[in-house]
């Protein structure tokens, strides 16, 4: 005879911690192998790396892992690709993240609009380089569905270089996790 057990909340006996979760809700992702793109621009480009998730409540925070592959056209490129999220069409990165902001940086420090940076560096610009990073966003307040999207560009293009992201031989990976709270 085969158990279930279904529960509305998962919270540890002691309370949430600060800054804490109390368990993962649910979970969606996606993993695909994406034809390249390419830019030669200094504003994000949506890379089309995206998931859609609807919290079951508003109060919970979503934790984002994102997976990816660039390169530049050149080995003696020297610029950085710069990364960020996109919750629908709010940019999770811009300013000081806002209220999703937690220790760290002492207001208005790092004002890029982004949240990684990754270098490409002679000789390594020509490589397929992976990358990856995870982000929390404690400040959707939402119940309906939201789509999170991995936007990319180039810090600066002082050599006319061309930034590609995705290849077809290897895959891009973008997970959503709902954590209650």
């Amino acid at each position: 005879m085969a158990s279930e057990l279904r529960v509305d909340k998962i919270i540890p006996t002691t309370g949430v911690p600060t800054n804490g979760t109390g368990g993962v809700i649910q979970t969606v992702y996606s993993q695909f192998k994406s034809t390249t793109l390419s830019t030669t621009s200094t504003s994000f480009i949506d890379t089309g790396t995206s998931a859609t998730i609807t919290p079951k409540f508003a109060t919970s925070k979503i934790l984002i892992h994102s997976n990816f592959f660039y390169w530049f056209a050149s080995a003696t490129e020297t610029e950085y690709v710069v990364a960020t999220i996109y919750r629908d069409s709010t940019n999770l990165g811009d300013g000081n993240l806002g209220s999703n902001k937690v220790g760290g940086l002492a207001s208005g420090a790092g004002n890029q609009n982004s949240m990684q940076w990754y270098q490409s560096g002679d000789p390594m610009a020509t490589y397929n380089n992976g990358a990856s990073f995870t982000f929390i966003d404690g400040t959707h307040n939402s119940t309906n569905a939201l789509t999170y999207k991995l936007y990319l560009r180039q810090n600066t293009n002082e050599a006319g270089g061309t930034l590609y992201y995705g290849w077809d031989q290897q895959v891009n990976f973008f997970m959503l996790q709902e954590l209650s709270a």
